[in-house]
């Protein structure tokens, strides 16, 4: 077998469902779960903030720890990938599961308690499944226009799962009531809707595993010579842990940019999409109907954006057209947000807000697409040029920096929001009509803040990377080379 073969149908087809797991937690998560915890269950932003800040501690030591177990693991009957990826499916079921259904009667301290358990068990479990199937999409081809193919396709995936959380949360469980006329504020529906994810989460994980376990055990079965030429493993301890990373950052410092550009993306993405469910209820005052809109409109437009962005990566390098694309992503999210406060866009609750909005979350959606692709493709050869720096096949270890700097951003995401929400001390319960401006006003000036000082620093991130076509043609003679034993 090739490492440059096409890749089946079947495999593809298979792969695409590889991102949804991940992109179902990460949409209700964000979305959802501080606006859940806060504004329906009255849990203070203080507790919010220190459970995830917990969370994310635990986050930044599982997920390097995750990549390397995956690189090393020996032996396992289903494949050093395969394996850890099922093993993963029962915590991440009962922890995703359970962070949406609290028990009633909950105090302050029991709520917080609740949230930090099954948080750590439910991303500790997709951990356990993500950072292995990321290094299955660096492992399925080592061909240029496959892997932008294998890119688009996780995307596309990825942009699934995004787009299923809010239709199936106001399409079948948030819907308007007359006591709840935002159905987001009843607390009822909000089992049975973590539940359903969760369901169509493990379903996911099962068609991605079967169908790309095949090609994978063709893949490792080229690597065993090397492997038993190389010697014994160092492990994966936490001493260790530390070394390979320290490695990492010192023998390819576009491993250190890849964390970097990860964590600024995701934090100011998730910061967004945290309050994204504020923002529409209290600041532009939508209704069910334009909320989902909302909700929707930047993922539908990734999808215009994936299937045409092998069309722009053939003309524009790949740290160019990354750098054009977020901050114009950004920049949608910005105005949407902007125009508003300095009473340039028309009056909240009104039609035509909902279309600027709506318009420029699509605009924006197209471009993050755009991103998405560039910034995947770009990644993979990162972790191509770490093997050829070290020897060794580390794919896991480096795509646990992409999924560490998501994990990471998440978690301060909703750090920041829940802190900033005490600060300001946002009212909780109170009816939208009965909500001070000046409240609402200071959250989306938050997020504006957020937006301009990281887009800002990102845009310096990426102009450091060291990527060029012709040293990723040397890079793949090289690993040829490797793989023939030379």
């Amino acid at each position: 077998m090739s490492l440059e073969n096409r890749l089946s149908a079947g495999t593809r087809a298979s792969w695409t469902f590889a991102a949804l797991p991940e992109n179902i937690k990460n949409g209700a998560w964000d979305a959802f779960v501080l606006f859940y915890y806060a504004q329906v269950l009255g849990l203070g932003g203080g507790y919010i903030a220190l459970a995830l800040g917990l969370i994310l501690l635990t986050d930044a030591l599982v997920d390097p720890y995750v990549g390397t177990l995956s690189d090393s693991l020996r032996n396992a009957r289903f494949g050093r990938r395969h394996t850890l990826m099922l093993l993963a499916m029962l915590p991440f079921g009962i922890g995703f599961a359970g962070v949406f259904s609290p028990p009633a009667g909950l105090g302050q301290w029991g709520l917080f308690s609740w949230l930090l358990c099954f948080g750590l068990v439910a991303r500790v479990g997709i951990s356990f499944y993500t950072v292995p199937a990321f290094a299955v999409g660096v492992e399925l081809t080592r061909d240029p226009k496959e892997r932008s193919l294998v890119m688009t396709l996780r995307n596309i995936g990825a942009s699934a799962g995004m787009l299923l959380v809010p239709i199936i949360a106001f399409r079948l469980f948030f819907t308007p009531t007359a006591e709840y006329p935002r159905g987001q504020l009843n607390p009822e529906p909000y089992g049975a809707f973590g539940l359903t994810l969760t369901a169509i989460a493990l379903v996911c994980m099962v068609i991605a595993g079967l169908g790309t376990r095949a090609r994978i055990r063709e893949v490792e079965a080229l690597e065993a010579g090397r492997q038993r030429a190389d010697g014994p493993e160092t492990g994966s301890s936490l001493r260790n842990l530390m070394h390979e990373l320290g490695v990492a950052m010192r023998v390819t410092p576009n491993v250190r940019r890849v964390l970097a550009v990860s964590f600024l993306v995701f934090i100011i993405n998730s910061t967004i999409t945290t309050l994204t469910l504020y923002l529409a209820t209290y600041f532009w005052r939508f209704g069910p109907a334009q909320t989902e809109q909302l909700l929707v409109a930047g993922t539908l437009g990734s999808f215009g954006g994936l299937l045409t962005a092998w069309f722009l990566l053939a003309r524009i390098e790949k740290k160019t057209l990354m750098i054009g694309a977020i901050l114009a992503y950004f920049g949608c999210a910005l105005l949407s947000i902007l125009l508003p406060l300095l009473a340039l866009a028309p009056a909240a609750a009104s039609v035509a807000l909902g279309l600027m909005v709506v318009g420029l979350r699509l605009v924006g959606g197209v471009c993050y697409g755009w991103y998405l692709v560039a910034a995947g493709t770009l990644t993979f050869d990162v972790s191509d040029e770490h093997e050829v720096s070290t020897g060794r096949p580390q794919q896991g270890f480096v795509m646990s920096f992409v999924f560490l700097g998501l994990q990471a951003a998440s978690a301060v995401a909703g750090v920041l929001a829940g802190t900033f929400l005490d600060l300001i001390a946002f009212p909780r319960g109170l009816p939208i009509e009965q909500m001070p401006m000046d409240k609402v006003d200071a959250l989306a000036m938050f997020v504006c803040a957020i937006i301009v000082a990281g887009a800002s620093i990102l845009a310096l991130t990426i102009r450091g990377f060291d990527v060029s076509a012709a040293k990723q043609r040397a890079i793949n003679a090289r690993l040829a080379e490797l793989r023939a034993g030379r």
